[in-house]
């Protein structure tokens, strides 16, 4: 199958995530997680890139990549790495315990020079782990805000609440822009320079990224040109996806000014773009079955159950929003709301894990689910999981669902393995129910 650009664009979008569920050894921007995600690209023997990160004791053939290995289906076809990829690494905390490190953003450019086509591609939140986009991607609070443009590096500070007349952004986002703008590859320099040194009317350029990047990369090309008609560069496109408000209206007024024509490509399933302006529409109050209706239709109730626990997310998310109203870019929406179409997610037909405990998952497929309803309300053993069946689990997976793998699907597209999946003790630590429902009420 020949990909369109769009197709190309979002696939080069989904390829920054390739070390988005893998533990680093240490923090910072120069871990193996760089050299794991340059050979996730561009392929390589992944046991010889560090004697004691995730990957040491892997077995397997040299990995091919990601530009190597879809490079016949990617529009222009020539595709290769000019830029990055960079890494940044920061603790997971809750409170004071640090609970792993993982990739904290990620970044890299890729180039075709058929058609003459720079995309700047920034990886998304880790989905799965529901502790990272909750306590540490949402710092939306009104006394934390930075104005625009926000200092680089942005040191967050408590301060009176702004006017609304304000532009700002979140702390979340000002952080975020902050961490990309700090990368530096050895050879080429930070992003802004080596864009610099590349600008040509001739050429055009994009900005993508899905989940926290769907906010983070046209925040970015924002910063980096707030007039793109003086950019230097002949086009500059943005294809952000799944994401939450970058800013107050203050600042998308100032942001559609440069980019009128910009949207969010978003499913009408997913909770994380109705963040921070549309937390009401994502579940109600319980109706007469004893169910509460939501985005993801009708989810089982009780005080251990998908229900509640989503009610107490919403409801604490909320909490972080007193005193600003943040607006989002105009949202380019697919799904049905009956759930006829795009409704479902992927599988791996074929699934091996080696005597060291890496996994290869290949042949997806796609599995249509049925319509959510009274008599068939979503419970942590409905729809059907692989492994254990808790609550968190199913949040899980229906977060995987709406928020990557209808994405996928919408596109016409099926996800691909961008490494070799690590043994359990390298992946990030997820939350149980308890844990989780105990600091949203601390929240």
């Amino acid at each position: 199958m020949a990909y369109d650009l769009n197709q190309t664009v979002f696939s080069l979008s989904l390829a920054s995530n390739a070390v988005a569920d893998i533990k680093a050894t240490t923090s910072g921007y120069n871990t193996e997680l760089t050299a794991y995600m340059a050979a996730g690209l561009n392929g390589g023997t992944l046991q010889d890139l560090s004697s004691d990160g995730a990957f040491a004791n892997y077995q397997g053939p040299a990995w091919p990549g990601f530009f190597p290995t879809m490079n016949s289906q990617l529009a222009g076809g020539d595709w290769q790495g000019v830029w990055g990829p960079c890494v940044w690494v920061a603790p997971l905390k809750h409170g004071s315990k640090i609970l792993s490190l993982y990739a904290t953003n990620s970044m890299y450019v890729g180039w075709s020079p058929s058609l003459n086509t720079y995309v700047v591609a920034i990886a998304a939140t880790n989905a799965e782990n529901v502790m990272d986009w909750v306590d540490e991607d949402f710092d939306v609070y009104a006394r934390t805000t930075s104005t625009w443009p926000p200092a680089i590096p942005f040191t967050e500070k408590r301060h009176e609440v702004l006017p609304e007349s304000t532009p700002q952004i979140s702390a979340g986002t000002a952080t975020g822009i902050s961490a990309l703008l700090g990368m530096t590859d050895p050879k080429q320099g930070s992003l802004q320079s080596f864009l610099a040194s590349k600008a040509d009317s001739s050429a055009t350029l994009w900005f993508t990224g899905h989940s926290l990047a769907g906010a983070l990369s046209p925040t970015l090309a924002f910063y980096l040109y707030p007039d793109p008609t003086k950019s230097g560069w002949g086009t500059i496109n943005l294809l952000p996806s799944a994401g939450a408000t970058p800013g107050n209206q203050a600042w998308l007024d100032l942001f559609t000014a440069g980019y009128p024509d910009a949207t969010d490509l978003v499913n009408m399933h997913d909770v994380v773009p109705r963040a921070w302006n549309m937390l009401p529409t994502v579940i109600q109050p319980k109706d007469k079955a004893g169910n509460y209706p939501s985005i993801f239709g009708m989810l089982g109730s009780g005080t251990v159950s998908v229900g509640y626990t989503v009610d107490l997310l919403v409801h604490y998310m909320e909490r972080r929003i007193r005193d600003i109203t943040y607006a989002n870019i105009t949202h380019n929406m697919f799904g049905a709301a009956d759930f006829s179409s795009n409704w479902g997610h992927f599988t791996w037909g074929t699934v091996t894990t080696d005597a060291q405990g890496y996994t290869l998952k290949s042949d997806p497929a796609w599995s249509d689910w049925p319509a959510f309803t009274d008599s068939n309300p979503v419970t942590a053993q409905n729809p059907a999981q692989t492994g254990k069946a808790t609550v968190m689990d199913q949040i899980g997976q229906l977060i995987t669902a709406t928020h990557i793998d209808q994405y996928v699907h919408n596109f016409g597209l099926t996800p691909s393995q961008l490494l070799p999946e690590v043994p359990a003790d390298w992946k990030p630590q997820a939350p149980d129910l308890d844990s989780f429902q105990a600091m949203l009420h601390e929240g």
